[in-house]
């Protein structure tokens, strides 16, 4: 019996030495482990150190400097309560410069700042007609002597005769296209509301001009004036116009040659209503009853004067704006096609009903 005990308790012995040399080996694997972690805190410490010091320091900055040496600390107070903790109450204030890597959350406009339209159109002066056709006939009054008179007792009576002319106008597109990527559309979700504002604003300025030319180049009114300053010519003009009993029923001048006019009556004294020239407080003049309108489209130093009972725009079709895939390539390179059209002309039916004159300054 006393065999077995002392057996038993050699046993015990043996086995308490492997427990003590397990813990033994067990506490140099958690120093060395210890020992390593605390290495690379030291050498991150280090590196951040020797770093460029700066004023405002990254969280991540902050909490490397705080474990700095105290892995121990850590480590015992993980095993005691579980937790360990870090004072940070010297970070207290955060900035974009210094807590954000990348860009601020960005708010995006709705619609992008194209640029400016022209603040008046032709069209917008002038009545349109429809035609079903390209082809617009119209016919024209020549000139012809009045005979009406009154009557000699026994004598005959005037005989008027008449003449009219057959007058054809052949319609144009005025048109243009813009093509852009599926991608783009995609990724300027604006697009679709913006292009056809810039395909509209550009179609018109093409129209004005073309509508400009025609008009001025056709235009045969009287510019007999003996005068060269600007107000007064317009008033002879105006006068030509009523003269040959038509209505004046505006006067076209660039924005230069308007800001002439306002620049005259302050330089000659005039007041409002001193020969029929009236200024608004915002800058509108009238002459003789004649409205004078600035547009961007008029050439500097003329002025274009329209009788709108002779002037007309001829429609075929209306201006439309139609975005398609099927142009070309389009399909195949997922592009898509813009495109603005309009199927008119611009009819002056009598040349003699428009006047356009130099006014000499430039």
């Amino acid at each position: 019996m006393e065999n077995i005990i002392n057996e038993m308790a050699e046993n015990l012995k043996g086995f308490q030495a492997n427990i003590e040399a397990k813990l033994e080996e067990t506490k140099s694997e958690i120093r060395v482990v210890r020992d390593e972690a605390q290495k690379q805190f030291d050498a991150q410490a280090a590196a951040t150190k020797k770093a460029a010091k700066r004023e405002v320091k990254h969280l991540d900055e902050v909490i490397i400097e705080k474990l700095d040496g105290k892995l121990d600390d850590m480590e015992k107070q993980m095993k005691s309560n579980g937790k360990f903790r870090i004072d940070l109450s010297d970070v207290k204030t955060m900035t974009l410069s210094a807590s954000l890597t990348g860009d601020a959350q960005a708010s995006y406009a709705l619609n992008a700042s194209i640029l400016p339209s022209q603040a008046i159109n032709f069209r917008d002066l002038v009545p349109t007609v429809r035609s079903e056709s390209g082809l617009y006939v119209f016919y024209k009054e020549t000139a012809t002597t009045n005979n009406i008179a009154a009557q000699t007792e026994g004598s005959n009576k005037g005989e008027n005769t008449y003449a009219l002319s057959e007058v054809k106008v052949v319609n144009d597109y005025i048109a243009g296209f813009s093509t852009f990527s599926k991608q783009m559309a995609r990724s300027l979700p604006f697009l679709s509301t913006t292009l056809p504002r810039m395909l509209t604003r550009d179609f018109y300025k093409a129209e004005n001009s073309a509508f400009f030319s025609t008009v001025s180049a056709a235009a045969t009114g009287s510019t007999t004036t003996a005068e060269t300053i600007d107000l007064r010519q317009l008033v002879d003009y105006i006068g030509n116009q009523k003269t040959a009993n038509f209505v004046s029923s505006v006067a076209l001048v660039s924005p230069a040659q308007l800001g002439r006019l306002l620049k005259e009556t302050i330089t000659n004294g005039y007041y409002a209503g001193n020969g029929s020239v009236i200024v608004n407080p915002n800058g509108g003049m009238t002459i003789w009853g004649t409205p004078v309108i600035a547009a961007s489209w008029v050439t500097d130093d003329k002025v274009l004067i329209m009788d709108n009972n002779f002037v007309e725009r001829i429609e075929v079709e209306g201006m439309a704006i139609e975005f398609s895939y099927e142009n070309a390539s389009n399909f195949q390179q997922n592009m898509v096609t813009a495109r603005i059209e309009c199927y008119e002309d611009i009819n002056l039916m009598q040349p003699t009903s428009a006047i356009y004159a130099d006014l000499g300054n430039v």
